[in-house]
C-alpha cells in the first residue's frame, strides 16, 4: 500500500486555533506517517516564540494596534502572522525525512518551496551554510530579522523561516511564507501580495512536490469530529493567559 501525506487545507483562522489544530495534530496519530496543513491567519496575529517574553510584544503595542497575541508550541523568533501562507508538516520517525536532525528537514521543506517559488533559482536561495543555524532561545525579538542557516531568502531578507518540536517518534515542523507586508514594523522579504490563485496555485504544488521528495502520495484529508474535539480542548491553552503570559 502506497504511503500518504494527507493534506489539510484550512480557511483563515485566528492564533489560538491555529496552534491548537498544529498541536492537535501532533499528539494525533490517526493521519500516517505524515500529515501537511496549509493555513492563513485571521485576524492579524503576533506569534511569540516559546520561550520569548510577553513584555516585548507589549512594547511594541503602538506599532501594532489591534494585533492579536498567540504563544507558539514552538520556539524561534516572533512573527507577524497577516499577509501570509503558513504551513505545518508532521511526519512520524518512519520516514527518514524526519529521523535525521533539524537541519535537514529544514533544507528538505525550504528547498520544495524555493523549487515552487522560483524554479529557476534566479530570486530565491536557501541561506548559506556560514550562517548560523536559527536557536528556540536566542536571536532578535522578530524571527525575519536575522536570517539563519537553511533560511529561505531574496537577496539578503528572510521570505520564509521555521521552527520545530519533537516528541518521540513524531516531529512538527510549521513555518510563515511572507505574501505581502501591511506593518513595516515587520522585517524580512515578501512576495509582493501574489493573486489569490497564484497563491492555490503555490499551495497544490507545494504539496505534490513535499509528498516526492517523501517518497509518498498525496490524499486530501479532512479533520474528524474527535479530533475537532481535542482541537477545542487545546484551544482553550492558546486563547489563555496562562499560557500566553508565562514569560
Amino acid at each position: 500500500m502506497t504511503a500518504l501525506l494527507h493534506v489539510l487545507s484550512d480557511p483563515p483562522l485566528d492564533g489560538p486555533e491555529n496552534m491548537a489544530r498544529d498541536e492537535c495534530l501532533l499528539h494525533d496519530r490517526a493521519l500516517q506517517p505524515a500529515v501537511l496543513r496549509l493555513y492563513e491567519w485571521s485576524p492579524a496575529t503576533l506569534s511569540l516564540g516559546y520561550f520569548q517574553r510577553i513584555a516585548d510584544a507589549r512594547a511594541l503595542a503602538d506599532q501594532l494596534p489591534g494585533v492579536a497575541v498567540v504563544r507558539r508550541p514552538t520556539g524561534g523568533g516572533a512573527i507577524l502572522h497577516d499577509r501570509e501562507l503558513t504551513y505545518c508538516l508532521i511526519a512520524d520517525d518512519t520516514l527518514e525525512a524526519a529521523r535525521r536532525g533539524p537541519t535537514a528537514l529544514y533544507e528538505l521543506v525550504h528547498e520544495v518551496w524555493r523549487e515552487v517559488l522560483d524554479p529557476t533559482a534566479a530570486r530565491m536561495a536557501l541561506a548559506p551554510d556560514h550562517m548560523p543555524l536559527p536557536t528556540p532561545r536566542s536571536g532578535p525579538f522578530f524571527c525575519f530579522e536575522k536570517p539563519g542557516r537553511t533560511d529561505l531568502l531574496i537577496g539578503e531578507e528572510k521570505v520564509l523561516g521555521s521552527a520545530q518540536r519533537r516528541i518521540p517518534g513524531r516531529v512538527l515542523q510549521h513555518g510563515s511564507l511572507i505574501l505581502g507586508r501591511r506593518f513595516q514594523v515587520h522585517p524580512g522579504a515578501h512576495l509582493n501580495d501574489p493573486s489569490a490563485q497564484t497563491v492555490v496555485a503555490w499551495r497544490s504544488r507545494f504539496a505534490q512536490v513535499l509528498a516526492e521528495r517523501l517518497d509518498l502520495s498525496v490524499a486530501p484529508a479532512e479533520w474528524s469530529a474527535a479530533a475537532l474535539a481535542e482541537v477545542s480542548k487545546r484551544r482553550e491553552k492558546y486563547a489563555g493567559a496562562e499560557w500566553t503570559e508565562m514569560r
